[in-house]
């Protein structure tokens, strides 16, 4: 052999192995979330498991903030080409990407899978993840508002604390009873959680709603929303039962529940891990206190894959999407936040078996499901969702009254559903 051919040899070999290493390196899948606290430990937990059960694939996951921050974020890097492989959107606000392209039709690979695939899920955990008829993301967390209390202050109160308010005039009663006062101070509010989630039940616990999901009407000052706002308004600017600073910036409801200093606190069944494990006090879960009648949005969010990915990543974001489709995988979920069991075996998995026989309130959501409706997600609906705080704000600060207010919003949003 001369030194010239060996060299040629040498250099494909060399080549080779180069391609072999390349080719085993997997493909990087990026991963926007909006789980924090026990969510995101949830999420990472799964995301190694992901990892170490394939070679092909590694997704990288990453907090972007609450669904509101994400959404924003992902607006600014979507056309800039700098999005993530796999996304996270809230229920009511992937409507938007899905109407403009950046998401990418999942009907082909779910037919590619076979109907067994999508009969995994529970019925209400498919509700949500269509938009005009065609499927753009699969559920992942899915939720509920629920009542949180404090069983010890509700016996401190003479209240029993097996038998929370189930309707807007009890809540009333016991807030005015839990509320204690020393002079001008509040020592301790009756009720706390007035978030948008929860004034969206509480709309549709009065007969209202925001915008009609059959044809995308405005409803938001129709009589029975007004009503409700109303209602929500007046526990904090008329009964001073819950406090301004909470109704104004909800990101401080928990942290006044966990505290001690409020008594009840709405809030998603998706916070039940985070507040169990910050609670220093016999914590209570109840189903929404009912008006008109008993109603709960579902909540939580979806994940989504990027259109614009190539199709090594497309692929490898397809993989961790089966691959969270199983019971075990959403035990996970269901276990660690208190997020619903969306697999129909989920239940049945040890670890959820186990975590509902030592805690009820795991099955609070559950059970609520029976009122649980689908609210409307049309692509002005993440624009809504930011405009309607300051709202809010306006009515309960007393700025404005609710008809005025929502009249005006009202008008807002129809533009903005024509745009």
């Amino acid at each position: 052999m001369t030194f010239k051919s060996f060299l040629i040899g040498a250099s494909a070999a060399i080549a080779l192995l180069a391609g072999q290493a390349a080719q085993a390196q997997p493909v990087d899948v990026t991963f926007w979330h909006s789980l924090s606290n026990n969510g995101t430990d949830a999420v990472n937990e799964i995301v190694e498991k992901f990892n170490a059960s394939q070679s092909d694939y590694k997704v990288t996951a990453e907090f972007t903030g609450n669904y509101d921050d994400t959404t924003t974020k992902l607006q600014a890097a979507l056309p800039a080409g700098t999005g993530p492989d796999l996304m996270m959107l809230e229920v009511t606000r992937y409507g938007l990407f899905a109407d403009s392209g950046v998401l990418e039709p999942l009907d082909p690979y779910l037919e590619k899978e076979g109907p067994a695939f999508i009969d995994q899920y529970q019925s209400f955990a498919l509700e949500g993840p269509k938009y005009l008829g065609k499927s753009y993301v699969l559920p992942f967390n899915v939720s509920t508002p629920v009542m949180f209390y404090n069983k010890d202050y509700f016996r401190a109160a003479g209240l029993d604390p097996e038998n929370p308010p189930k309707t807007w005039d009890a809540l009333l009663e016991a807030a005015q009873k839990l509320t204690i006062r020393n002079g001008a101070e509040t020592k301790q509010w009756g009720v706390t959680g007035l978030g948008q989630f929860v004034r969206w039940a509480f709309v549709a616990q009065a007969g209202g709603e925001w915008v009609d999901p059959k044809d995308n009407s405005v409803l938001m000052d129709s009589e029975p929303t007004v009503r409700a706002y109303g209602f929500m308004a007046d526990l904090v600017r008329k009964y001073k039962v819950s406090p301004e600073p909470t109704a104004v910036d909800e990101k401080l409801n928990n942290q006044y529940f966990t505290s001690g200093q409020s008594a009840i606190g709405f809030a998603s069944t998706g916070d039940f891990g985070q507040l169990r494990k910050a609670a220093k006090f016999e914590l209570g879960v109840a189903a929404l206190p009912c008006d008109a009648k008993c109603a709960a949005p579902i909540g939580g969010a979806t994940i989504g894959i990027n259109a614009a990915s190539d199709e090594a990543h497309k692929a490898g974001a397809w993989a961790f999407l089966k691959f969270i489709s199983n019971p075990e995988i959403n035990a996970i979920t269901f276990v660690e936040t208190g997020y619903l069991p969306i697999m129909k075996g989920t239940a049945e998995v040890p670890m959820a078996k186990e975590a509902i026989a030592k805690e009820p309130g795991y099955s609070v959501a559950i059970k609520q499901l029976d009122v649980a409706f689908v609210r409307s997600r049309p692509p002005a609906m993440p624009a809504i969702r930011a405009k309607e705080p300051s709202v809010w704000q306006s009515i309960v600060l007393g700025q404005a009254p609710e008809d005025a207010a929502l009249k005006t919003f009202a008008g807002e949003m129809r533009g903005m559903l024509t745009q």
